[in-house]
C-alpha cells in the first residue's frame, strides 16, 4: 500500500543510530543472548546473574576486556539488578535489552518452508472458516457451506461483483500471513517461525494467530496508538481505489511512517453498536476470524459527503439493519439501527441522508 499523505518523512540520517553502536560486537552480542537465555528459562521478568556467571558463560577470560564491553551496554541494554552501580546484585537486561535480544534471536526469525497458497470457501452465513491441511492450490477451507435464503451478503473479501469473486487464499511466507484476492493482497501480518513451527505450520492454526494479530493491531490503530513504537497513530480515508477496496483507510505515525491500511468497515470491529448488532444475530465478533464479519465488504458502503469526506456503512441481517457514519479521521459519529426492534441511536448527532 502507498505511503499516506502526512506520513513520516524522517530519513534515516536523522533518526539517533549511536544507541545501536554498542551492539557492533560479538561479545556485547554474547552478554545480550545469555542474559536473554537465563530470563526466559527463569521465568521471571526480574531474574538476574552475577558478574563471575555472566563472565563464564560468554566465555572471556580477560577480566578487563569483559568489563569494558559490559560497561559499552550498561544503562542502555544492561542495568545492575539491584540500582546501586556495582556488581554485587548481579546484571539483567533492561526493556531495551530485551527488546533487542528477542528480535536478534536467531532462531525467532529462522528460514521456513512456504505454506498454501489454500483457498479459503466461506459461506453466506460467514462461518468461522477452517482449514483443509493440504498443500495443492485445490485445498479448501470450509466455512460451513453456503446457506439458503441467507441475503447477508458476507464473502469474505469484499467482493461485490455479479460475476463470481476470485477464491480468498492464504499463504505463509518470508515470515508473513497473506490473504488475498487475485493478485492483491487484502491482509498481511508477520508471523515469527518460531510460532508457526509451534503450531506444527499447520495453515489453520496460523490463521487463527493471524486474525488475533491484525485484530490487536487494528485495534490500536482506531485507539490513535501505534502498534510498534506507541506513538500518535493517525487515520485517514483514502480518496481513490486501493488494491481490492474501494473504500480503504491508511494510518501513519511520526515515528514510523506508514502503518498500512485496511477496509473501513473494520471501523466498526470495536464499536459497541456494532458488537451488539452482530450479537443479537447470534454473531460473536471476538469468536469470527474478522475477515469473516458482515462489515468488512465494499457492498456495505456509500460516499454520504465528499468535502469533508463520510462514509455511510450500511449492515444488514436477518431484516435489522445498522447504519454508522465515518468522518474522514476514521471515527464512527453516529449510528442508528432500524429493524423489528425499536429504532435505536447513538453517536453525536443526526445520521443526515
Amino acid at each position: 500500500m502507498s505511503k499516506p499523505d502526512g506520513a513520516s518523512d524522517r530519513s534515516a540520517t536523522d533518526r539517533p543510530a549511536e544507541p545501536f553502536k554498542s551492539l557492533g560486537n560479538e561479545t556485547r552480542l554474547e552478554i545480550l543472548r545469555v542474559l536473554y537465555e537465563r530470563t526466559r528459562g527463569s521465568g521471571s521478568w526480574e531474574s538476574a546473574v552475577s558478574y563471575s556467571d555472566l563472565r563464564e558463560a560468554v566465555g572471556v577470560r580477560d577480566k578487563g576486556n569483559f568489563n569494558y564491553h559490559l560497561r559499552q551496554l550498561d544503562g542502555q541494554f544492561v542495568e545492575d539488578a539491584d540500582g546501586t552501580g556495582d556488581d554485587s546484585g548481579g546484571y539483567q537486561l533492561t526493556f531495551a535489552g530485551f527488546e533487542i535480544a528477542t528480535v536478534i534471536d536467531m532462531d525467532a526469525w529462522r528460514s521456513h518452508e512456504p505454506r498454501g497458497p489454500v483457498a479459503l470457501e466461506i459461506g453466506a452465513d460467514g462461518g468461522v472458516d477452517r482449514a483443509d491441511e493440504g498443500e495443492t492450490d485445490d485445498d479448501s477451507i470450509d466455512g460451513g457451506g453456503e446457506t439458503e435464503g441467507d441475503d447477508s451478503g458476507v464473502d469474505g473479501g469484499g467482493a461485490t461483483d455479479e460475476h463470481e469473486p476470485e477464491p480468498l487464499t492464504a499463504v505463509y511466507e518470508d515470515s508473513v500471513v497473506e490473504l488475498r484476492r487475485g493478485d492483491d493482497t487484502l491482509y498481511a501480518h508477520a508471523l515469527r517461525p518460531a510460532g508457526a513451527a509451534d503450531r506444527g505450520m499447520e495453515m489453520d492454526a496460523l490463521l487463527e494467530v493471524a486474525s488475533t494479530l491484525w485484530r490487536q493491531t487494528i485495534e490500536s490503530i482506531l485507539e490513535g496508538i501505534c502498534p510498534y513504537c506507541h506513538a500518535t497513530a493517525e487515520r485517514s480515508l483514502e480518496p481513490e481505489d486501493v488494491g481490492h477496496w474501494t473504500h480503504s483507510f491508511t494510518a501513519s505515525c511520526s515515528n514510523c511512517g506508514s502503518l498500512g491500511g485496511s477496509h473501513v468497515g473494520v471501523v466498526l470491529l470495536v464499536h459497541p453498536a456494532a458488537v451488539s448488532f452482530c450479537w443479537d444475530h447470534s454473531i460473536d465478533v471476538t469468536d469470527r476470524r474478522f475477515w469473516t464479519l458482515p462489515f468488512v465488504d465494499d457492498g456495505i458502503v456509500t460516499v454520504a459527503d465528499e468535502e469533508p469526506r463520510r462514509l455511510r456503512l450500511a449492515v444488514e441481517l436477518d431484516g435489522d439493519r445498522l447504519e454508522a457514519l465515518v468522518d474522514d479521521s476514521v471515527t464512527v459519529t453516529d449510528t442508528v439501527r432500524h429493524g423489528a426492534a425499536n429504532e435505536r441511536r447513538g453517536g453525536a448527532g443526526g445520521m443526515g441522508r
